[in-house]
């Protein structure tokens, strides 16, 4: 800018949210990978005591939460099954479960989303939001062909909408 050289980064922290110059949610995917494990390391060792309806709370609260992933558009499969394979296993370990214990009955028998099924929650209500909100500006974006049409939107209905055939 000016006379003053910008750096150049491979990628940046934004209101908690890492965006990379490759425009890939890859680094995003693993903070929130490295972020859960520390929380549900603290909670294996702070609360191991605890009773079961105790440790189904923190699970919900700390791990389960998944700040901006509504916007992981971009990203190798590899990332994700390594957040999908570390939110099992947190469960797993708070709970006290066996590793060769099967996931889905885990979650069912504890009344626990799922990580597809966390971030298809995710997905509808931000969708929802938006399509209610009273702002202008974000009605014309949602209205505009080039955003109805762009991959965050087209990634969105292939996690929300399945097409019977």
């Amino acid at each position: 800018m000016n006379v003053n050289k910008l750096a150049y980064v491979k990628e940046a922290k934004y209101l908690g949210v890492i965006i990379c110059n490759d425009l890939k949610d890859d680094g995003d995917i693993l903070r929130h990978l490295r972020n859960c494990y520390a929380r549900s390391n603290s909670i294996i060792r702070k609360c191991h005591h605890c009773s079961v309806g105790v440790k189904l709370r923190l699970f919900h609260a700390y791990c389960c939460t998944t700040y901006c992933c509504q916007l992981w558009v971009n990203f190798n499969k590899g990332s994700y099954l390594k957040a999908k394979v570390a939110y099992n296993n947190m469960h797993r370990r708070i709970l006290g479960y066996n590793r060769r214990d099967s996931a889905s009955s885990m979650f069912a028998n504890n009344a626990i989303d799922t990580f597809d099924a966390l971030l298809r929650k995710n997905i509808y209500g931000l969708k929802k939001r938006i399509f209610n909100t009273n702002n202008d500006l974000i009605r014309v974006m949602y209205n505009c062909f080039e955003i109805v049409n762009g991959p965050m939107w087209i990634s969105w209905a292939n996690s929300l909408y399945t097409v019977n055939m």
